[in-house]
């Protein structure tokens, strides 16, 4: 027992007690427009390189652009802003070719593309030499021009969260040969057990608490929910208003199951001010827009001496022309399967 000590005359003991409480709380909602598995749609988490043309005739002068590839994760906008800094200020178009992803991540790329004032295109990059998942490949490392490429929308995707980030381009194009799709947002509750230690003290008869800490936490499961929460619609919906996008948008999601996705067609995407003309990748990448007077702000010129010797060879040019042409049928879609 405690030694006692006399305070205001009375003589009281102070009594220590510890007590373990286990208590089954709901973890905060992760809320995600999952990826739809398309057999084709199946992809990394998204990456972002910094890609020149490489159509030929366009040196010195060319347009540059940023390629985004892959699905939207929690971690994506951090690695997106790594990219925006390797730019130093320069405005360059994205690329952007995704299943979708993270909602919040979506929204956060999406302010970040317009507070940057870039514009955007659902499409892909035809890469030739270096490949972005080759590591310290020299091939064509030109200044400040490792990557080159071609741009094309044939089979190029832009669905479930993907249209969110997309939202935030100043320009806004997909064309007749990309797909635009929205559904549902899925939501995941994940359940936690946590087991507190919380530490009284007895005085006087009466208990007070001292402290309360968190000694174990474990998963105890999750469920997810496939409708679309008041709070959420109407942070998807002040989003929209922010990018001056139609709230038709929204309505669209809402009423196409999570199970499914609804591919806007360019007119419907014109009307619902999604996209701001029906053109496609190549208004932002062709070579050709770099003899407009005054230049677009992604086509830079590099001087002759300060590129490699070795030009691209015609054989890969011709190569990436000849993929460009096959896609430009549409590509046949599996809408079945589940969400990720």
């Amino acid at each position: 027992m405690a030694a006692w000590r006399r305070l205001h005359g009375q003589a009281w003991w102070p009594l220590v007690l510890v007590c373990l409480v286990s208590s089954l709380v709901m973890g905060g909602a992760a809320l995600a427009v999952e990826a739809k598995k398309f057999k084709s749609d199946l992809s990394p988490t998204m990456r972002f390189v910094i890609v020149r043309s490489n159509a030929p005739g366009c040196e010195p002068t060319c347009p540059e652009w940023i390629s985004a590839e892959g699905t939207i994760e929690a971690g994506t906008p951090v690695l997106f802003k790594s990219t925006l800094k390797a730019l130093g200020g320069r405005e360059l178009p994205v690329v952007v070719d995704s299943p979708g992803g993270n909602v919040d991540a979506a929204l956060m790329l999406g302010r970040l593309i317009r507070q940057n004032k870039l514009d955007i295109a659902v499409g892909k990059t035809w890469f030739v030499g270096c490949q972005p998942d080759v590591e310290d490949c020299r091939e064509k490392d030109g200044k400040d021009a490792r990557y080159f490429g071609n741009p094309y929308a044939g089979g190029a995707i832009c669905n479930s969260a993907c249209p969110l980030m997309f939202a935030g381009g100043i320009r806004r194009v997909v064309g007749q040969w990309a797909y635009l799709g929205v559904h549902q947002i899925t939501t995941t509750y994940i359940r936690t057990k946590l087991q507190y230690r919380t530490t009284y003290r007895v005085v006087r008869g009466k208990k007070k608490m001292l402290n309360t800490k968190i000694i174990s936490r474990k998963n105890a499961g999750s469920y997810k929910t496939y409708e679309m929460s008041k709070a959420v619609e109407k942070r998807l919906a002040a989003y929209l208003k922010e990018m001056g996008v139609d709230q038709g948008v929204l309505e669209t999601m809402k009423d196409t199951p999570a199970s499914d996705i609804r591919q806007l067609a360019p007119e419907d995407m014109l009307q619902m001010k999604l996209v701001t003309s029906l053109d496609a990748v190549e208004l932002l990448t062709a070579a050709i827009i770099c003899k407009a007077d005054p230049q677009p702000a992604n086509c830079r010129e590099i001087p002759v001496q300060a590129q490699r010797a070795a030009t691209p060879v015609n054989v890969a040019t011709a190569s990436a022309e000849a993929v460009t042409a096959a896609a430009v049928e549409p590509m046949q879609r599996d809408d079945s399967g589940d969400m990720r």
